[in-house]
């Protein structure tokens, strides 16, 4: 009976180094975010339509296509064991969407209006939290989409700028770019 158990114990640890042993160690593919850019366009049709101020469209019209540049900075070759994962290098800590006016008595100018979107890869919307960990943090997708939840108070030209603040400290910052945000 001590031997049988001895045995079937002996024999568990064997099996659980080489189960550990053979294990792969897998690597994240790294990138970096080096650049944030805004393009707004209307979601009639596949969201590529042309905005244009002068036609004072309402915001629920408004689609805005964010473009990020991501280059690879430590690519990891895949093997069968390993999924490719892509990750952030420096990771996004903060993601605002900031404008020159106000949106509404709780949103004035310069708060963080992402609380007030809704993020989209044409097939599926986004939380904020959802976009930034699992498409700004760790993906190698370059273009996502965001639309406003709720309309502006009042017809205003409104200066848009995206400002990321990253782990360590450093910031980097969209070109502006004027919409007419009209309820």
């Amino acid at each position: 009976m001590i031997k049988n158990s001895l045995s079937n114990t002996l024999s568990v640890v064997f099996l659980l180094f080489l189960i550990t042993a053979c294990k792969t160690n897998c690597k994240d593919t790294l990138f970096e975010l080096t650049e944030v850019s805004m393009v707004p366009r209307t979601s009639q049709g596949s969201g590529n339509s042309i905005w244009f101020n002068d036609d004072a469209l309402p915001i629920d019209r408004l689609i805005v296509n964010i473009k990020m540049v991501k280059p690879v900075q430590v690519l990891f070759n895949p093997s069968p064991d390993c999924p490719v994962v892509y990750k952030n290098n420096n990771p996004v800590t903060s993601f605002k969407l900031v404008s020159n006016e106000g949106f509404n008595d709780n949103y004035p100018a310069g708060t963080d209006l992402f609380e007030l979107t809704t993020f989209s890869d044409l097939t599926k919307s986004y939380t904020k939290d959802e976009f930034v960990d699992n498409f700004l943090n760790q993906s190698n997708f370059g273009t996502f989409y965001f639309s406003f939840t709720e309309r502006p108070e009042f017809s205003e030209m409104h200066s848009l700028k995206i400002i990321a603040r990253f782990q360590d400290g450093s910031t980097l910052q969209s070109s502006i770019i004027p919409v007419l945000l009209t309820p």
